[in-house]
């Protein structure tokens, strides 16, 4: 289907230039033109056997309030219910056939959300996953085709792979020895945790899973810049504007410099040495600025 290979090309060359909350809200989108649907929740989600967990999220044409008022029934959830028994499958809900409960028929009444499929890029050994719910909404709308269905499937594999390929394009354009990844608001890594271990994991030679070393964790909600003197590393916490909808930071982490030894005086004459500036020039540059600031004063 031409389509779909229109959309794997330019998912693919947006994953070199984008990041992944922009390529997301960029694919959800285009597929809701593509498939036509009304409106869709995505974002990164845990499903197992005692129910699922959200650890980033953002919709499409939804209230605010649509992820609040999921959480009052997400035990009700018929959708979230078919893929903990069939991890593979793609979950579909019907408004007016098929199995009904009280919570799945309120949240349809509520958001008009007639028609509706759940498809999942699951990533084994990893606690989050990459998901999508698609909607169709209104008493007259279509069921979602078994073709459509299997579209929404392959896009979303493929979503996942740009992803990651965005995390790594990011690093591999970041300052040498510099590490930047995506956590949800509890510290679990979400992208960018393969190339934190490889390059950095030394540093926390017994930190397993996806959960960040806690004394990372503890930096999540603290944003600026940070020394970690026993690791002797430089950590950046960011809560950048584009992120703010799904409930992202990005950690950036690097290894001490040299340079970040130094005062702030000192930091200043060895920038303009580094410009080409004489000694004797620099002397008379910072002379000038200690007697403006003692005049000042």
């Amino acid at each position: 289907m031409k389509s779909f290979s229109d959309f794997v090309s330019e998912v693919n060359a947006r994953a070199v230039e984008s990041d992944a909350e922009g390529l997301a809200r960029w694919a959800v989108d285009h597929l809701s033109h593509t498939l036509g649907f009304d409106g869709a929740w995505y974002g990164w989600a845990q499903i197992e056997k005692e129910g699922v967990h959200i650890h980033a999220n953002a919709s499409l044409n939804l209230p605010d309030d649509y992820y609040d008022f999921w959480k009052t029934m997400a035990n009700d959830d018929l959708l979230a219910a078919r893929l903990i028994r069939d991890p593979g499958a793609i979950a579909t809900y019907d408004r007016y056939s098929g199995q009904q409960n009280d919570g799945m028929t309120t949240l349809s009444d509520r958001y008009a959300l007639t028609q509706m499929a759940t498809v999942m890029n699951r990533r084994e050994g990893r606690l989050a996953s990459f998901y999508l719910s698609s909607y169709r909404m209104g008493r007259r709308s279509r069921r979602f085709l078994p073709e459509e269905q299997e579209y929404l499937q392959c896009a979303v594999d493929q979503l996942g792979r740009a992803m990651k390929l965005s995390s790594f394009e990011y690093n591999r354009r970041a300052e040498r020895g510099t590490i930047s990844i995506l956590v949800n608001e509890s510290g679990i890594g979400i992208l960018g945790l393969g190339s934190l271990r490889e390059q950095l994991g030394e540093f926390w030679p017994s930190w397993k899973g996806d959960l960040l070393p806690e004394k990372l964790t503890k930096l999540i909600h603290m944003q600026g810049q940070h020394v970690l003197p026993d690791e002797q590393m430089i950590v950046t916490c960011e809560n950048a504007p584009q992120y703010q909808g799904m409930g992202l930071r990005r950690l950036t982490l690097r290894r001490m410099m040299p340079i970040d030894h130094l005062t702030i005086r000192e930091a200043e004459v060895a920038e303009l040495l580094s410009k080409g500036r004489s000694h004797k020039d620099v002397a008379r540059r910072l002379s000038n600025l200690l007697s403006g600031n003692s005049r000042m004063g």
